[in-house]
């Protein structure tokens, strides 16, 4: 089985200056990356389309600025001029794009130029990048595994060379998780930071306070790179790392299932305090009932909504009539969003709006304290998934059929429920002797600490790119 991670590839900042030095053009090398994507794409299933002619011709003329030249990819959810977002769905009626969203306009008018789009799951509503429009994306490793979701297609695209730069969303761990998986650096800031018009799907009100916009990249560089190019708020230049605090909360409920995890783990705590910081080992209190509730907001927030999605066909949707389809070999949805759907969720959802709203409210209590004790000066730093890459269908059996208390996941669904900014950096001096794969580390700061969160990221990438 191919490893098409191997590969000596620049990252993109490396890529603009050579761009900027006369080195490569902007045609050459956008040539280079289509080529990588025909070669890789037919084993991976990773874009979902190509836009071949178009980033040729804008490649022969690139547009000045920070990215100018730039292949770029982005999650299919993402609002092309012309183009439709399905959202991996054969049921629910395509969004007709008439304008490029915000912060695809921003992208473009700093040079970067579109070569593709990535394949998602069902809705983006799961771990594992697969759905009965566009099929199953394949890690680019091993491809008896799955690169992670949702953001997955974008996973398998950059960590196989094919693209450079991709672009995501991340409401439940969506970029992070193919980042980790794949080896690679997401950054997921949070949910206020980028403006989200224009990318689908929007979730119920208060979950989608969860989900944020960011860059998966080969280089810490390159994600702030991406982040100062379109976020709404500017970052500033990078800041010595004196003075901040790493928060590394003793008895989290976390697991990790592969002795290179703690390990990683355990070289980023003890790398960053030599770098500087200092440690603060305070609880992390409530969190078991945090991961709890999890379960009750999602359902109580998204069940109608998923149903609207699901009855956007010709017939509103019916259970029955689906279930049969799946029985005679024509299915409409995705198995196992049906079963998450229609037996596992409703066993969660609130019964009342009262009750969904104290689960709000206790979240929302919650995101205070957790913030409050990070402050100005406070990363968090936890592995960012308790697995590695694991093979098809059990990320989904994992997370979808265990809702609640999954101490392997715990990591990176607390930065969405805290709606803190979280990134993950890829360790690749701490892989497992049987895979091959390396562990991610996850660091995450209070909502506006963006720049320091990057500053220490740069740091930590350093560190776990070291011999262990």
């Amino acid at each position: 089985m191919p490893d098409y991670t191997q590969g000596d590839w620049p990252d993109a900042t490396a890529l603009l200056e050579q761009m900027a030095s006369g080195a490569r053009s902007a045609e050459a090398v956008m040539r280079w990356h289509l080529d990588r994507l025909d070669a890789v794409n037919p084993a991976l299933n990773a874009a979902t389309q190509v836009t071949r002619e178009a980033a040729l011709e804008q490649a022969a003329a690139p547009k000045p600025g920070p990215l100018a030249g730039l292949p770029i990819t982005l999650k299919e959810t993402y609002g092309l001029a012309g183009e439709q977002v399905t959202c991996g769905s054969l049921r629910a009626t395509p969004v007709d794009c008439t304008d490029d969203a915000p912060v695809v306009k921003k992208l473009k008018a700093a040079g970067a130029i579109v070569m593709a789009r990535s394949n998602v799951p069902e809705f983006v509503m799961t771990a594992e990048t697969h759905n009965l429009r566009f099929g199953r994306t394949r890690h680019p490793a091993d491809q008896s595994r799955t690169p992670g979701g949702s953001t997955g297609g974008e996973g398998a695209l950059i960590a196989s060379g094919a693209s450079p730069l991709g672009f995501g969303t991340d409401i439940l761990g969506s970029i992070r998780i193919p980042a980790a998986f794949c080896g690679l650096v997401g950054f997921r800031p949070h949910s206020g930071a980028i403006d989200k018009t224009g990318v689908e799907p929007v979730s119920g009100p208060f979950f989608e306070t969860w989900n944020g916009l960011g860059p998966l990249a080969r280089s810490v560089r390159d994600a702030r790179l991406a982040y100062s190019v379109i976020a709404d708020q500017p970052l500033g230049p990078p800041q010595p790392l004196s003075g901040l605090r790493l928060w590394v909360p003793q008895g989290y409920p976390f697991t990790a299932g592969s002795a290179c995890i703690d390990d990683a783990w355990q070289a980023a705590i003890t790398g960053l305090q030599t770098a500087g910081l200092s440690l603060d080992r305070s609880p992390l209190q409530g969190a078991t009932d945090l991961f709890m509730a999890l379960p009750k907001l999602v359902t109580g927030e998204m069940i109608p909504l998923w149903r609207d999605w699901l009855s956007a066909d010709t017939q509103p949707f019916s259970a029955a009539r689906e279930l049969l389809r799946q029985v005679l070999g024509k299915p409409t949805i995705q198995p196992g969003f049906l079963l998450w759907f229609t037996l596992v969720a409703p066993l969660y959802r609130p019964r009342s709006a009262a009750a969904l709203q104290a689960v709000v409210e206790q979240f929302e209590t919650a995101r205070k304290t957790v913030r409050a004790a990070l402050g100005d000066d406070g990363l968090l730093c936890l592995p960012t998934l308790g697995m590695l890459a694991p093979k098809h269908g059990a990320m989904n059996r994992a997370t979808l059929m265990r809702p609640g208390l999954n101490q392997q996941i715990t990591a990176h669904t607390l930065a969405n429920s805290m709606d803190l900014s979280a990134i993950t950096v890829p360790a690749p001096a701490y892989r497992d002797a049987k895979t091959g794969l390396a562990a991610g580390i996850m660091l995450a700061a209070a909502p506006g600490n963006e720049g320091r969160l990057l500053d220490a990221a740069a740091q930590l990438e350093k560190i776990l790119a070291l011999p262990a």
